[in-house]
């Protein structure tokens, strides 16, 4: 087995901007950095993705011991759709209801506390989001298996470094910005923060639910 630095930094790199590009686009974990970072602060993106890390690990593990061979089943699909979308659903309507009841960023920060925490927040929504899933067992997959042919677990090593570099520069961005808008903003902007988070994440779980009906 045979690489040099510069296959690693590259492979790495790659990883990086992969990620990165999945990152950004809107989804439940974006919701949960956001509304966290209104209440606990900055640092609660970073402890959002300490859970997704976590999931992404059993993932990994999960695909070296030979999981990826459940690749184009339809019942797995179908059931992570339908149970992950019915707990995101659950998930926007607390939001949605605590965006009514007067919700005020200093008395909700003196709580320090939900029902799930940000590390617990960034694992539910990466295990309830069946693309997580799908882009493990395909992209996330190939990128795992052609880091162990090119240099064995030095090159996993390479790929999870880069892709989890790409999620903590992201949502960490994400909620020192929060962080300091909630400063401006003030308990009002907090509210519509909580309405909006809460209809999406409900809207994208019932998205969901009917991707895993139709595809049976």
């Amino acid at each position: 087995m045979s690489y040099t630095t510069v296959e690693l930094f590259a492979f790495g790199f790659t990883a990086f901007l992969v990620g990165f590009s999945g990152a950004i686009v809107p989804g439940p974990m974006l919701t949960v950095s956001i509304t966290e970072s209104f209440k606990k602060g900055y640092k609660a993106g970073t402890s959002v993705v300490f859970g997704h890390v976590a999931a992404e690990t059993v993932m990994v593990v999960l695909l070296v011991l030979g999981l990826s061979q459940i690749i184009g089943l339809k019942a797995p699909f179908i059931a992570i759709c339908v149970i992950g979308g019915v707990f995101l659903v659950f998930m926007g309507i607390n939001l949605i209801k605590s965006g009514q009841e007067n919700a005020s960023i200093q008395t909700t920060a003196e709580k320090r506390t939900l029902a799930y925490g940000p590390v617990y927040g960034g694992i539910i929504t990466s295990l309830s989001n069946p693309f997580f899933f799908l882009w493990w067992f395909t992209v996330g997959a190939a990128f795992v298996f052609e880091g162990l042919r090119l240099a064995g677990l030095v090159g996993l090593a390479a790929f999870l470094i880069g892709h989890w570099a790409s999620d903590f520069s992201w949502y960490g961005f994400v909620s020192i910005f929060t962080d300091r808008g909630a400063a401006v903003a003030g308990d009002r902007a907090y509210r519509i923060v909580l309405l909006s988070c809460g209809v999406f994440l409900s809207l994208l779980g019932v998205g969901f639910v009917c991707n895993g009906f139709l595809n049976i």
